[in-house]
């Protein structure tokens, strides 16, 4: 299980011969807090996600304050989520995409059922986007960038839309087996947990996870000592056999998207990762970047 850090979270002291990964307080491993793009220079739509971690404005790498000695290193793990939505025609042009996204990065059993279930999950750098920017700008996607920074131990959520009431789905398990179930009515979400690696804090393990979040709250019987009692079900349908687990360290993103059987309505990729507008048919493709950074 991933342990959730909040918002704010101490990493080392850096009090006499104390170090970080054997590198001690004078090579600190986070930049500080970016200011932020100036009102007169927005940000490129198709930039990668967590660029203005890994460059200043200008370019130029960020500077970092090397004279911490005698401090408490304070992190703040801040999100960058670019969202786009493909038109999904008869050539997918999301699988394009795939070519420049590594997804041998974690189990290959769940890489195989995560494919059959309509997802494919990944990571990628910032040496392939050039290849990804210009699929996506030649195949007129559509984007949207929302930055988040992480509160009070809780995940990031990744709103997807909506389900009704009893609409159908299709689950394939492990070993083969093919289920069916009804949602009920709720919002659908990928919920993002989070935790810094213990060897190297630049690097952040993420496990993503389809749920839906209902709008009414049911409950459930639990045991309570000799006793059976009912409480409310705060978590919804959360399908953590399709919880993926991956670590991205500087530069690099999680990429969330939809595989090749995921134009058949029923598989739950169909339903988290495609969607309609203006009567056109889209394919949804995330890019998640999680970053550590210092808090002055």
């Amino acid at each position: 299980m991933i342990a959730r850090f909040g918002n704010l979270f101490i990493v080392a002291l850096c009090l006499g011969t104390a170090t970080l990964g054997g590198g001690g307080c004078a090579e600190p491993w986070w930049p500080t807090e970016p200011a932020g793009t100036p009102p007169d220079a927005p940000r490129d739509a198709l930039a990668p996600p967590g660029q203005h971690f890994n460059e200043g404005v200008d370019g130029s790498a960020p500077q970092l304050d090397t004279d911490k000695d005698a401090a408490v290193i304070v992190l703040r793990m801040h999100f960058d989520v670019l969202r786009v939505d493909l038109p999904l025609e008869t050539i997918r042009h999301s699988l394009k995409l795939w070519n420049h996204v590594d997804e041998s990065v974690g189990d290959p059993g769940l890489t195989a059922l995560l494919a059959r279930n309509g997802f494919r999950v990944g990571v990628t750098d910032a040496g392939s986007w050039a290849a990804i920017r210009t699929i996506l700008a030649e195949n007129e996607a559509r984007t949207t960038r929302v930055e988040h920074v992480a509160l009070e131990d809780l995940p990031l959520v990744i709103p997807l839309g909506e389900v009704d009431e009893g609409e159908s789905y299709f689950l394939h398990r492990r070993g083969g087996k093919l289920a069916g179930g009804a949602f009920h009515a709720g919002k659908k979400q990928i919920r993002v947990d989070y935790a810094t690696d213990e060897k190297d804090p630049r690097r952040v393990t993420l496990r993503a996870t389809p749920v839906v979040v209902e709008e009414r709250m049911r409950t459930k019987l639990v045991a309570q000592g000799d006793r059976i009692v009912t409480v409310r079900d705060h978590e919804g349908q959360v399908f953590r056999e399709l919880a993926a687990t991956v670590t991205v360290g500087p530069g690099e993103l999680l990429v969330i998207g939809s595989s090749a059987p995921a134009d058949d309505g029923f598989l739950l990729g169909s339903w988290w990762l495609t969607s309609s507008l203006d009567l056109e048919k889209y394919e949804t493709v995330l890019f998640i970047s999680a970053q550590p950074t210092r808090v002055e």
